[in-house]
Order: C-alpha cells, then structure tokens, then sequence
C-alpha cells in the first residue's frame, strides 16, 4: 500500500478515536451540568446560616444519671459566640435525639463528630464505651473522632468561650492532633478505641486535657483497663515514652532528664539536660521462663542536646554524657512500666508480643492478661549516642 494511503489510514483512525473522546467528555460535561441544575434548584437545599452541624459531644455523669452535651459553632455574622450548645439527661444517645433537635434552630446536619470529651465520672463505669453503640451501627456517622478525657466537669469544656481560639471543637481536634506529633499525647479515635477494647492484647489509651488560668490545656495521656476504666494519668514525658515502646514516637521528640550534677539555689535546675530524639531504635523481645513472662527491651538512638544548666564540659566528655543519660533515661522507662503493672494495665500492647510468639501461653492468660503482665520481668537498655551538642559549648 501506498505511503500516502497508510497516512490517510492513519490520520482517519486517530480522527475517529478524537471523535469518540469528545463525545464521552461531551456526554461527562453535560451529566455534570444537568446534576448541578438539579441542585441548585431543589426545593430541600438548607443554607449553611440556618443549619445546624454537631461538632463535640460531651459525656458525663451527674447524681448517677447519663448527661450528654453536644457543640456546634455559629456561621452567622451577627451572633458574638462562636458556638452554639445543648444538653439534656438521656438513656442512650439515639433515644436523646429528639432532645437534642430540639435545641437548636433549623436543621440539624448529621452527627459527624470531631470530639467526643468524655469526664472521668463516666470513665468510672465499666463498659461505657457502649452508649457509642449507635455511632458504629449508622453507616452515616464517623468514627475517626478524638477521644478525650477531662476530671471535671463535661460541661465546663462544651461552653468553654475564648476571644483568642476558633470554636471549642475545632480548637480541640487541633490540639490533639498536633500533641500526638510531638508525642506528648496520644490521637486515640472512636474507631481506634474500639479496637483497643476488644483486643485483650493492649489496653486503652486517650487523650486528657485540663482547663487553668481560663485555658483549655492539654494535660498529657489517660490509661484505661480492658473494660475502659480509668486507672491512670501520663505526664508529656511519661507519654513520650510510652510513645517510644510503641514504637509510635515521632521524630524530634524532646526529653528532659536529671543527671548528677551540682545543684545551686536558683528558680530553676540546674541538674537538668534536655535533647532531641531525631530517630530511636526499639528491640522488644519475649520470652517464658520461671512460670512468667520475660522481656527484653533495647533502645538505641542518636541524641542532639538542646539544653544544659549544669558546669560540663561537652566536646571532650560526650560519651561519659550520653551513659549518664542512657542510665536515667532506663529508670524511668524502668518506673513507667512497674506503673504499668501496678495498675495491671498493658497500654504498650506487650500482650501483642506474647500472642505473636507464645501463643499456647499468652491464649491461657489472656482473660486475665493484667494479672500476668503484672507478673512479668522487664530487662531495660538504653544506649544513647550524642550527635549534636548545638552551635555553643
């Protein structure tokens, strides 16, 4: 054939191949614009001034009654707050909402919370994750809300009103989630705590905060049993760690720890050296013997020093720095865990270790998996290795 002829053929291919595509970007053009004109001229549309969207639920107990409180902010100019409240005692959280709309004018737009603050009354109680029960069951919720902790009252958070932060709910989710990246604090969601609950290889963790000098802070990390009890509390520090065996620790996280060194009377110490973990090496390994459970953990990072009040001399004494370090570091790891077992609590999930490798043994104590890690041993080694000291000696 031809040379001119297979370029006709050609040509007349890649047209009728062009012609198809327009036809099919034609046909998406005009579904769109049709779907749009349907839109705009429903009769059920609902300005965003005269909709009602729940940001925050809040969960407490008052005189042994269930109390809920619910938070949506205010799109309208005119109004001063910035959100809009209400609240009402109910048996469950489906049956309370017919309560709950009739608080608020116009419609109310889906209950997609951002937080659930829940008091540390409620936390009291066994199985309170069960009055979220409706949360799971229509599809049309979320389940990725941050779960909080407060020891106070509920109430206190969800008409909380400050000139210099966005609405309560808004600021809340904000908070979390930017203290779960430095590891002082854990983002614990409504989907993520059911996990945890029903597996009885870990137990709970959640978020905690506290409200002082009239702001909302956030107070570190609250541990729950396995039937979502709380038990306890974590500082930043202490949570950073826990944030460490769980191998969930983010770059850059910051400790402060005391080393021996010469104390002066002044308003602050002067034993105290912070630094940075730029990335951290966590080995846990398992074993049984004795009748219990064993484990060995080793930590291994390179460390940047961020501060130092004490009179040492860095360059030339780094390596005797970073034992001393190393040393303080493993007791308090050591005093976290033996908190642990206290409580008979397992936030670390070491009872995941234990399936994965003693399964026939961890299967025999996992009903009662507290009891057994309270039993256990813990071999600690923290080996700390200074990278950077900063631009001055």
């Amino acid at each position: 054939m031809p040379s001119s002829v297979c370029g006709n053929h050609q040509k007349g291919k890649r047209g009728e191949a062009n012609m198809r595509c327009f036809k099919k970007i034609s046909a998406a053009v005009l579904g769109c614009t049709l779907l749009l004109a349907l839109i705009g001229c429903g009769n059920d549309k609902t300005n965003l001034e005269d909709a009602t969207v729940p940001l925050a639920l809040g969960l407490d107990v008052i005189d042994e009654r269930l109390h809920y409180y619910i938070s949506a902010p205010v799109f309208s100019r005119d109004i001063q707050k910035k959100s809009r409240g209400g609240e009402g005692i109910a048996e469950g959280l489906r049956q309370s909402r017919n309560q709950q709309d009739a608080q608020f004018p116009g419609a109310v737009s889906g209950r997609n919370y951002q937080v659930i603050i829940v008091g540390k009354k409620l936390l009291q109680y066994k199985d309170w994750f069960k009055v979220l029960d409706v949360k799971f069951r229509d599809p049309r919720n979320t389940v990725t809300d941050r779960i909080i902790a407060y020891d106070g009252p509920v109430t206190d958070v969800i008409h909380f009103q400050a000139v210099d932060q966005p609405p309560t709910s808004v600021f809340l989710r904000g908070l979390i989630d930017s203290g779960s990246r430095r590891s002082t604090t854990v983002k614990t969601t409504e989907q993520e705590l059911h996990r945890q609950l029903h597996d009885r290889a870990i137990t709970p963790s959640i978020s905690e905060i506290m409200i002082e000098n009239g702001k909302i802070l956030l107070k570190g990390t609250a541990l729950l049993s396995q039937k979502g009890q709380y038990r306890d509390s974590l500082s930043y520090q202490e949570t950073s760690l826990l944030q460490i065996l769980k191998k969930d620790a983010k770059p850059g996280i910051s400790l402060t720890i005391p080393v021996e060194g010469i104390r002066e009377q002044l308003p602050f110490n002067t034993d105290l050296v912070s630094f940075s973990i730029s990335d951290v090496s966590v080995k846990i390994k398992t074993s049984h013997e004795d009748g219990r459970f064993q484990y060995k953990i080793k930590i291994n990072s390179f460390i940047s020093i961020t501060e130092k009040f004490l009179d040492y001399e860095l360059l030339g004494n780094s390596e005797e720095m970073a034992n001393k370090l190393s040393k303080e570091m493993k007791k308090s790891i050591e005093k976290l865990i033996h908190k642990f077992q206290h409580h008979k609590i397992d936030p670390v999930g070491f009872g995941l270790y234990a399936r994965a490798y003693h399964y026939p043994l961890y299967k025999a104590a996992q009903d009662n998996w507290g009891e057994e890690l309270s039993r256990a041993r813990f071999q600690v080694e923290v080996d700390l290795r200074i990278g950077a000291t900063g631009a001055v000696e």
